[in-house]
């Protein structure tokens, strides 16, 4: 007999904004949960009451901290090629494997940076490890995709991990990825071409970092 428990009623995000009218929960599943929010655009004038769905992760209610990040990086191969490291892996919200840069949550557990957690998840999901370069990103939106998190960009320089682990993933339990190395002026190219022969879908984020490439090459930037 299936059970007819009723879910926790999940946390929704706060927010202080005076344009939030009421914000209605729908239903919540393991990670995340589907509401209703009802606000009024603040350049609209007429004050017009409008709705619109939204995801938001259970248990992370503080809009302003980013939940999670992702590690766009450089490396240079054995042939002095700059290049980029990239992972698939399935989706099945997509039915199918994406094309991403590395990418997870900041542990709160273990009071974690955005930057260690860059590091770590670029050494669990492939055989790298790196130091970041360059400042870490503002919290980034996950629009046009209606989910309330917030995220960091942190570039990170990749290098061959030694010892041990040369050559090793640190994936958990049921975890699986294919590590891509793509040479930054070939990006664009790789990717089609992984479209085309592996039936993937490209991470929009991975696709615009191989249009600047191109176009900065074009443009002599």
């Amino acid at each position: 007999m299936a059970s007819s428990a009723t879910p926790a009623t999940p946390t929704l995000p706060k927010s202080s904004s005076p344009y939030i009218i009421d914000k209605k929960p729908i239903a919540c599943g393991k990670y995340q949960g589907l509401g209703v929010l009802t606000y009024i655009d603040p350049r609209d004038k007429d004050e017009v009451i409008r709705e619109r769905d939204f995801v938001f992760l259970r248990n992370y209610p503080d809009l302003h901290q980013p939940v999670g990040m992702l590690v766009p990086n450089i490396y240079r191969d054995s042939r002095g090629r700059w290049c980029t490291i990239l992972v698939q892996q399935f989706r099945p919200q997509y039915e199918a494997d994406t094309i991403e840069f590395p990418a997870g949550f900041v542990s709160r557990r273990r009071a974690e940076t955005a930057e260690q957690a860059a590091v770590r998840e670029l050494e669990e999901e492939t055989t790298k490890t790196g130091s970041v370069i360059g400042p870490t990103s503002p919290p980034l939106t996950s629009e046009p995709v209606p989910i309330v998190a917030k995220l960091s960009a942190v570039f990170v320089c990749a290098r061959d991990k030694d010892g041990e682990e040369e050559g090793q993933q640190r994936l958990d339990k049921g975890e699986f990825t294919v590590e891509w190395e793509v040479p930054l002026r070939e990006l664009e190219t790789k990717l089609n071409e992984l479209r085309d022969q592996h039936d993937v879908v490209v991470d929009p984020r991975v696709w615009m970092f191989a249009m600047g490439i191109r176009y900065a090459q074009e443009l002599e930037l």
